[in-house]
């Protein structure tokens, strides 16, 4: 079995848990609802053509009428508007274009708020109170950025949602009648509206929309922007083009953005059930952050995780045993490290909290040190530093191996960047292609900026090999050589070997930003 089919069978198998957790959380939905969510599913079953970046935002700035599915316990979702917003509002502002930003989270009545917590006139606090955000359940944290981008650009937000919740079709009438308001106020603005994926549908708010503008007399060119749907991105697998497909056209103004796997959106949803859940047996008590980090028990995704990254591997999970010994590390029992890393030994030290692309890192982490009795701790910059290069880099290879979307820095940001740490990376990039030397660069003396640039580095390095896996150019032997190896004096040459590697195909040259 080869290490794709390996990959893609963990990953459905992911999917497979996941959807049969939310399952038995949410149940069957009701007969009206299961109606309005075929609707939706049967539109995106097929698709025209695939597309990039650069298309979608072009059919965006020609818009006037722009809708964003949102799937509201992903942050993903909203990171992507955020990157939209980023790209064309410089473009808006060039030939002194507007723009609001329409959200299903306000009510229409919040608008006045909204525009009040923007200009600074109200606090935060005060504004989620006025508003009732806490009605809507959703992370506060996800949605605060667009505020900030807003309020960064100047753009006026408004909200879709009637005072009261009523079923979906009158929603999507009252949002229609809202944005075609707006739109009929300001005619030569352009509107983006967030709303929920399932109101997009085209005999959803789409012709509710267009009914609305019929009955004002005036005409809109209206572009539908979905997310994430579950079936297409399982279609382009089958092709192998999920990693290589980020844009994808429906049909005439009709597009779809991939760039969550299934098994990522359902597994934060499920986080986001299972917090709601124990949040409303606990409303009359207060939760610390630590003890909301508890509830998730990550013991258990480690376990899974473990096991489904050592598959893909290839190695016999039996031999990873001692599971039960894993212990978990929070942040009130790490002061005494300094920030600095130790090589986990049968212990998680979580640095960055409980997230699955953290948890698959330290699972990977787990799975060399058993397999190559890596035990080090990082205490010598010159001696450490490019075994624990290559520590990070399977890592957040592992990591990509449950979340192929997992972004990290590339070449182009390190040139692009200001920032002293990223320059540095850029100059070790610089010193590793000299033809003329096959030396290796000294690491920074200084142990906490040298950990810094040994993760950058790490990181890039595992996304590279993660590219290689895709390609076919690395085999299961040599990847269990690299999660079998101590990493010994030699790491560094072995680095440069790999790096070379990646290099021929250029899978380090690229920016974060490139992507949605």
């Amino acid at each position: 079995m080869g290490l794709r089919h390996r990959l893609l069978n963990c990953q459905k198998r992911l999917s497979k848990n996941l959807k049969r957790s939310a399952t038995t959380y949410l149940g069957t939905l009701p007969p009206h609802l299961e109606k309005y969510a075929e609707e939706y599913y049967r539109e995106l079953r097929e698709y025209e053509k695939i597309c990039n970046k650069t298309d979608i935002l072009d059919e965006v700035f020609k818009s006037q009428l722009i809708l964003c599915g949102d799937y509201h316990s992903l942050s993903q979702a909203q990171r992507t508007v955020i990157r939209i917003l980023r790209d064309i509002l410089p473009r808006l502002k060039k030939e002194k274009k507007t723009l609001y930003l329409g959200l299903e989270i306000l009510r229409a009545r919040d608008t006045v708020r909204a525009q009040q917590f923007l200009n600074g006139q109200i606090s935060e606090e005060n504004f989620l109170e006025a508003v009732a955000f806490e009605r809507w359940g959703f992370d506060w944290q996800n949605y605060r950025p667009l505020f900030d981008i807003c309020r960064e650009w100047n753009v006026p937000v408004f909200g879709l949602s009637p005072d009261k919740m009523s079923s979906l079709q009158k929603r999507d009438q009252f949002a229609a009648d809202i944005i075609t308001n707006w739109s009929s106020q300001f005619p030569k603005a352009m509107l983006m509206c967030l709303m929920g994926d399932l109101h997009l549908a085209k005999n959803h708010l789409p012709a509710e929309i267009q009914t609305a503008l019929a009955r004002k007399k005036i005409s809109r060119q209206l572009l539908t922007v979905h997310q994430n749907h579950d079936e297409l991105y399982w279609k382009l697998a089958q092709k192998n083009l999920e990693l290589k497909t980020e844009v994808i056209k429906l049909s005439k103004r009709n597009y779809c953005i991939l760039n969550t796997p299934p098994w990522i959106k359902l597994q934060n949803h499920l986080k986001w059930m299972e917090l709601t859940a124990v949040l409303e047996e606990e409303s009359d008590a207060f939760l610390s952050e630590i003890e909301l980090e508890a509830i998730r028990d990550p013991l258990h995704d480690i376990h899974y995780l473990v096991q489904e990254i050592a598959s893909v591997i290839g190695f016999d999970r039996k031999r990873l045993g001692g599971l039960d010994s894993i212990q978990i590390v929070g942040p009130q029992n790490r002061q005494q490290q300094a920030g600095l890393y130790l090589y986990p030994q049968k212990t998680f030290l979580l640095s960055e909290g409980f997230g699955l692309n953290q948890l698959a890192t330290q699972s990977a982490q787990y799975i060399h040190g058993e397999m190559s009795g890596f035990k080090k701790i990082f205490n010598d910059v010159f001696k450490d530093f490019y075994p624990f290069v290559w520590v990070e880099a399977l890592g957040f290879l592992g990591s990509k191996l449950i979340n192929p979307r997992r972004k990290c820095y590339g070449e182009q940001d390190f040139r692009a960047s200001k920032t002293p740490l990223l320059q540095l990376a850029a100059r070790h990039l610089e010193h590793e292609r000299k033809k003329t030397t096959q030396s290796l660069l000294n690491p920074p003396a200084d142990k906490a900026q040298a950990f810094q640039l040994i993760q950058i580095l790490g990181k890039l390095l595992g996304q590279g090999l993660f590219e290689l896996i895709h390609r076919g150019e690395v085999s299961q032997n040599q990847l269990k050589e690299l999660f079998q190896s101590n990493f010994d004096e030699t790491s560094g040459q072995l680095y440069l070997f790999w790096v070379q590697r990646l290099d021929r195909w250029k899978l380090r040259d690229f920016s974060y930003r490139d992507k949605l």
